[in-house]
């Protein structure tokens, strides 16, 4: 990987949330953003946790995520952050494009590439053609990501079946590809770093194990640890609260206030349900396939 000592841990990215709020309030959201109270990041830890990173890891991109992280009033100053520490060769911003039309020229001579998420019906001021003449004029890589459903994510009912909870992480793209840094800990994937504040909102109580993330500071063995957690097989305590990427696919549509508290109200049971109809056997066949390794293992 471009710009990693050979000596060092590299994955392809690493992303950072600036904000827990957002600014548009998109159903099945997986970083539950309209549900979550109104928090910004702090400059202190950022720098904190990404030196500490930087000395046993490095990635290709750096990824500035929220929320929406355009709405944070020191966004400038995290991107220089991550400019010196040097923890990746790309910094990437990722946003819904509706605050691009107010970022000042350093903003645009800071990133490497934009990643606009488009939604149906989230105006922006910044057009495409306008944010691509921008980003021409000071070489940033550009992607739209167009989305007309989210798949949902995030549960409120835990998982009790473990096979269907291992089904779902060996599934899982976002625990290989939105590795987390949050709170002073590496998780594999940013509902792991969330799961506690998600279940609060249902009033349920998830003291987050220390498995499931590894601690950045005062830890002598910190890229070993990482490279045994990244290598692990084995899911997360917050994969019994996670669909991961198999999650139903639901149409996109923008919330307000009952909107919000219909979906806390959703039913877990019956997501489940769906994604243990696609990912497990039926039962029949279960037994028929235990049948088969026991036959094969007394050969």
């Amino acid at each position: 990987m471009t710009g990693a000592p050979a000596s060092k841990l590299t994955r392809l990215s690493v992303e950072y949330g600036l904000t827990e709020h957002c600014n548009i309030s998109c159903h099945a959201c997986a970083h539950a953003s309209p549900l979550l109270a109104k928090k910004f990041a702090s400059l202190t830890d950022f720098r904190r946790d990404f030196e500490a990173l930087a000395e046993v890891f490095h990635s290709r991109e750096l990824r500035i995520v929220g929320g929406e992280p355009l709405l944070h009033p020191e966004l400038l100053d995290f991107l220089r952050e991550g400019r010196r520490i040097g923890i990746a060769d790309a910094i990437v911003v990722f946003t819904n494009g509706v605050l691009l039309h107010r970022m000042p020229d350093d903003f645009w001579r800071l990133i490497d590439k934009l990643h606009v998420s488009v939604y149906p019906g989230v105006r922006r001021r910044l057009d495409d053609e306008d944010c691509e003449k921008l980003c021409r004029t000071h070489d940033v890589a550009l992607r739209f990501e167009r989305f007309r459903t989210f798949d949902q994510t995030l549960i409120s009912k835990r998982i009790d079946d473990a096979r269907l909870v291992k089904a779902i992480y060996r599934a899982c793209h976002t625990a290989t590809e939105c590795h987390t840094v949050h709170g002073g800990r590496f998780y594999k994937c940013p509902m792991a770093s969330l799961m506690s504040s998600w279940l609060a909102l249902h009033r349920i109580d998830f003291a987050s194990p220390a498995s499931d993330g590894v601690a950045l500071h005062d830890n002598p063995f910190l890229q070993r640890d990482l490279e045994r957690y990244l290598g692990d097989a084995a899911p997360l305590a917050a994969c019994s609260y996670c669909l991961g990427s198999s999650g139903q696919a639901v149409t996109h549509r923008q919330l307000d206030n009952a909107g919000c508290a219909a979906w806390l109200e959703e039913d877990g049971q019956a997501l489940i349900d769906d994604v243990a109809r696609r990912l497990l056997p039926p039962r029949g066949l279960r037994s028929t396939l235990r049948g088969v390794k026991e036959l094969l293992k007394g050969r």
